[in-house]
């Protein structure tokens, strides 16, 4: 029962994790229509720039709130003077946004490579844990107070953002927006600058992502890589522009992975793809997409 317990724990920390990735991805994708594969870039550089803030000010805290701002800012920047620009010329195919943002993930790389790898020596780093996250707290078992940080973080945010689109007026201009843009700029809504704001936001969250993810794991330059795949997963399963789907996406694709690796260690490789190909199959939208509309 402990080994199941610490497993079960290990997954909902995996799936907030995940979540913190998927649900920027998902509002972009989502709500926006933008295949935007640098999400992992953006989550990199979070993770290296919440290293770099926390080397100068020793304080995780300060790491958490300043480190996904550069995300959140690179990002602005890309959708307000690259990608709406390519947009406006009817550049609009995924897989021309697909190419571009998968070309700047691989930039973006090499850039950080080229700093800190090349000219630093840096490979492997780490943010250090506060102090009252760096123990154990006993739960039934002996649990680190850091996941369940991060799980409670991933809930705060599932929350946060469920409000700010579902529930506020600015949830509802982003809506019109995607379904009419043209009403929404004719009745005096600046939609370009809501647009980057909302890109900025998914970025934001990614950054985010990695700055926590830089505390629990460590920081290298494949790590964009390795977790675009399944967030790319979750926002399939969870259904494109659902923020409930993203977190039960998330719920599902972490579960799986952790308890697979505990379990069924043969079927951990290739377990969360599985369940990919089952709902690609059975129920393509997703759990909470809207079916395509029939003529």
């Amino acid at each position: 029962m402990t080994f199941f317990l610490f497993n079960l724990l290990n997954g909902l920390q995996l799936s907030m994790l995940i979540f913190l990735m998927a649900v920027g991805l998902t509002v972009i994708f989502g709500l926006m229509d933008i295949l935007n594969l640098a999400h992992g870039a953006f989550y990199m550089v979070g993770a290296y720039f919440g290293y770099v803030v926390f080397q100068t000010t020793e304080s995780f805290w300060i790491s958490l709130l300043i480190g996904p701002l550069l995300s959140l800012a690179l990002g602005f920047l890309l959708q307000y003077y690259v990608l709406q620009p390519l947009i406006d010329r009817g550049r609009t195919a995924h897989l021309d946004m697909a190419l571009l943002t998968f070309g700047l993930l691989f930039f973006t790389i090499g850039l950080v490579d080229l700093i800190f790898f090349e000219t630093l020596g840096l490979t492997f780093m780490s943010i250090d844990k506060p102090a009252g996250l760096g123990s154990y707290i006993d739960i039934g078992i002996m649990y680190p107070t850091y996941r369940l940080f991060v799980i409670a973080l991933g809930l705060i945010v599932a929350l946060a953002v469920w409000l700010l689109l579902d529930r506020t007026v600015i949830g509802a201009v982003v809506r019109a927006g995607v379904d009419d843009r043209e009403m929404v700029r004719a009745m005096g809504v600046n939609i370009y600058l809501v647009f980057a704001c909302v890109f900025g936001l998914g970025c934001w969250l990614a950054g985010l992502a990695g700055v926590v993810a830089g505390a629990g794991l460590s920081i290298d330059i494949n790590m964009g890589v390795q977790i675009l795949i399944p967030t790319l997963v979750v926002v399939v399963l969870g259904g494109l522009g659902s923020v409930k789907g993203c977190f039960f996406g998330a719920l599902i694709v972490g579960m799986t992975e952790t308890l697979s690796q505990a379990y069924v260690p043969a079927l951990a490789l290739f377990a969360t793809y599985l369940l990919l190909a089952a709902m690609l199959i059975f129920r393509p939208q997703g759990f909470f997409g809207r079916a395509p509309k029939t003529v």
